[in-house]
């Protein structure tokens, strides 16, 4: 259950790309920067996740996500944004709290939206 760093400084580094996407001249000295910073905050949860006993790659597989889904070129150098994201996702995998009556529910709905995503055909990646 090793962390796969260089999958997660890859994923950090994508989702700080996508963020930064409309600067130009690119600088490629700064997304590295901001992807160091995002894998800093990535690994503030490992310990959390082996606690769980689950393994640490779900990091990598939550930046991709984020990366994906949330990672916005008007963003820019904001880190906001990627902590308070990263850290509902790892709950999500690993949660540390019960949960009753109306948040169960939204934990069913996130169900039912997985499903929706997992029943799709999967298309090429337009990127």
């Amino acid at each position: 259950m090793d962390l796969d760093h260089e999958a997660l400084r890859a994923a950090c580094f994508e989702a700080a790309r996508k963020t930064m996407e409309d600067v130009r001249p690119t600088d490629v000295r700064k997304i590295r920067r901001l992807a160091d910073t995002f894998y800093h905050f990535t690994l503030e949860h490992v310990g959390r996740i082996r606690r769980h006993g689950r393994e640490p790659d779900i990091l990598v597989r939550a930046v991709a996500y984020l990366a994906r889904t949330h990672a916005i070129s008007q963003m820019h150098d904001s880190t906001e944004w990627f902590f308070f994201m990263l850290r509902a996702l790892v709950e999500l995998a690993c949660p540390d709290r019960e949960q009753t009556g109306e948040s169960l529910g939204f934990l069913a709905d996130l169900e039912e939206g997985i499903s929706r995503v997992r029943s799709r055909p999967e298309r090429p990646d337009p990127a």
